[in-house]
């Protein structure tokens, strides 16, 4: 099978580094911007191609385990409902990946395969590292800002939201995956996000030229 990701460059970071606004700069500087996370959600959504096979895989696996159905009524997946057997288990999440990682894969390659051949593709995937994908995509683009101002946005963008997190919880997300030094060791471009809004409007328009 052709390797979708070969035609691809992998956006990543850490939260609080600022990526999802790398990402929405990118696609306004003209690149063709996949975002991972909203592959996961519309496989899912009824109506999708991928939505019967996935509920029932689902229930047989977890419908069992689940106080609450994992289905509402308009059918639409009750996150909460899933991730109360699946997140606090490795074992559970494994077995939640090999039933939805099939599914994105397949929608992630067609999209691929409808954008034309000259448009530069950014996929944005939250672990692109810890996921093995930088393995596959033609280049890695890290969105970096040193940790503890990574802390600080995180805390401050959750406030904002009228949510509470600590300074110590950002940090304890953050051990869970590869550290942002490390991701940027292993970047082959990096957006440095440690400055205001211009700066980093600047880096991604630098960016945007050299891609083309």
């Amino acid at each position: 099978m052709e390797n979708a990701y070969a035609r691809v460059y992998g956006l990543t970071g850490v939260m609080g580094s600022g990526k999802s606004t790398a990402a929405k700069l990118l696609a306004e500087g003209g690149m063709v911007v996949l975002d991972a996370d909203s592959i996961a959600r519309e496989v899912v959504e009824p109506g999708s191609p991928y939505y019967d096979e996935i509920k029932q895989k689902l229930v047989a696996a977890f419908g069992p385990l689940s106080s609450e159905p994992l289905f509402l009524s308009d059918g639409r997946l009750n996150r909460a409902a899933l991730a109360a057997v699946v997140f606090a288990d490795r074992a559970q999440t494994a077995r939640l990946n090999e039933i939805m990682h099939p599914p994105i894969q397949a929608e992630f390659a067609r999209r691929v395969a409808a954008i034309e051949d000259h448009k530069t593709i950014i996929y944005d995937v939250p672990l692109l590292f810890e996921g093995g994908l930088h393995h596959k995509v033609k280049g890695k683009i890290v969105v970096y800002a040193p940790e503890e101002l990574c802390v600080a946005r995180a805390v401050a963008r959750a406030a904002a939201q009228g949510q509470n997190l600590s300074a110590d919880e950002a940090r304890a997300r953050l051990r869970q995956q590869i550290s942002i030094e490390e991701k940027r060791q292993l970047a082959d471009h990096i957006i440095d996000n440690s400055g205001d809004l211009a700066a980093l409007k600047e880096q991604v328009a630098g960016l945007c030229q050299k891609l083309e």
